[in-house]
């Protein structure tokens, strides 16, 4: 009897597996994913898929010991420590309202790119949200500043948009004293600070050009073109880079990756980087049960697909909104020799 009621009872796991593969392009639960209004739209014969993880067990709660003890003999199953997901203190509640501002984010990360992209350029303030004791920054930016510009070597650049302060860093050696110009309490100041390097992510990569140091948020965004989302029982930030992948595609003629199904996963910075998400070996299986034989996956997700890989599935390492971009393309155009693979990625990590 006791071994009978320990299995029902909550354990300390939730149990993970594949999720729905869903068509970003087409509708999810009778509703358009994602509609486009303001500009001209042109359709697509590319089926764009992002994949998700079901999770089983809650924040609160875990799963019953004997779904546990299934998913020992289950291949497409995972049980993870309940502590591994959510801290001590975090309630269903909180996980659920998490995951939905997470997904609004990625929403609106994906348009400002992709829109931008295509011309269509999303004027914003950028906001400094915290600026770490350890950086240069500290003691000449705070909290609440509005950036306004950037100079270096003669050269001024006003920053209007997130991309115009990217770009003009990704061409800044580390170590450069630059001049930035930023209103605080209504008042325009500037502030000499020396840029830093960029650490390099778990593939030994590093990120052109270098950084302020300072955490940025944004505000007062102004679309040229409506964007509306037809997801709502989805959360997280992982959907990005197939959403801006749809706008893109719907606002170029043609269709971005030919008649070709193609699957991914991804966030998507307001920069255009493409950052790592959790559950990729089950969002792997996702896709294949739709058919997809093209997976684009952020480059530091790249370890865990080696030797995941469904049968007949290529795994594309992918690092920024542009490089997706060429993958689908060459995808769909059925050129795919000089795509640099998951495979390829990991054979040039440094070893641990």
């Amino acid at each position: 009897m006791l071994a009978v009621i320990g299995l029902v009872m909550p354990s300390a796991y939730v149990v993970e597996t594949a999720g729905p593969a869903i068509d970003v392009a087409g509708k999810y639960q009778g509703k358009q994913l994602v509609t486009l209004s303001g500009a001209k739209t042109y359709t697509s014969s590319t089926k764009l898929f992002m994949t998700t993880v079901s999770s089983y067990g809650t924040a609160d709660n875990g799963v019953p010991s004997a779904q546990v003890f299934a998913s020992l003999f289950a291949p497409d199953m995972q049980a993870v420590p309940v502590r591994a997901l959510y801290s001590e203190n975090e309630t269903s509640s909180d996980v659920d309202k998490k995951n939905a501002a997470l997904m609004t984010d990625s929403q609106d990360n994906a348009a400002v790119v992709a829109l931008g992209k295509t011309g269509h350029t999303v004027a914003m303030k950028l906001v400094v949200a915290g600026v770490p004791k350890s950086s240069r920054a500290s003691g000449k930016l705070t909290k609440g500043d509005i950036l306004t510009s950037i100079s270096a070597a003669g050269q001024k650049t006003e920053i209007r948009t997130y991309s115009d302060l990217v770009q003009r860093l990704a061409k800044i050696a580390p170590g450069t004293t630059v001049t930035v110009g930023f209103a605080r309490d209504g008042k325009e100041k500037t502030a000499e600070i020396v840029t830093a390097a960029h650490e390099a992510d778990a593939t030994g990569w590093t990120h052109p050009g270098s950084k302020l140091g300072v955490y940025l948020s944004s505000k007062n965004l102004k679309y040229p073109v409506k964007v509306n989302y037809g997801v709502e029982q989805i959360g997280g930030p992982s959907a990005g880079l197939m959403f801006s992948l749809a706008i893109y595609d719907d606002l170029t003629p043609g269709s971005l990756g030919g008649d070709k199904v193609i699957a991914g996963t991804g966030t998507m910075s307001m920069g255009g980087d493409v950052g790592p998400i959790g559950g990729i070996q089950h969002k792997l299986v996702g896709a294949s049960q739709k058919g997809a034989k093209h997976f684009l996956a952020p480059a530091e997700n790249c370890a865990e697909t080696v030797g995941y890989e469904p049968k007949g599935m290529k795994v594309y390492s992918v690092r920024t909104f542009d490089e997706a971009v060429k993958a689908v393309q060459a995808i769909g155009a059925g050129k795919t020799s000089d795509l640099q693979t998951c495979r390829d990625v990991v054979a040039k990590s440094p070893k641990k």
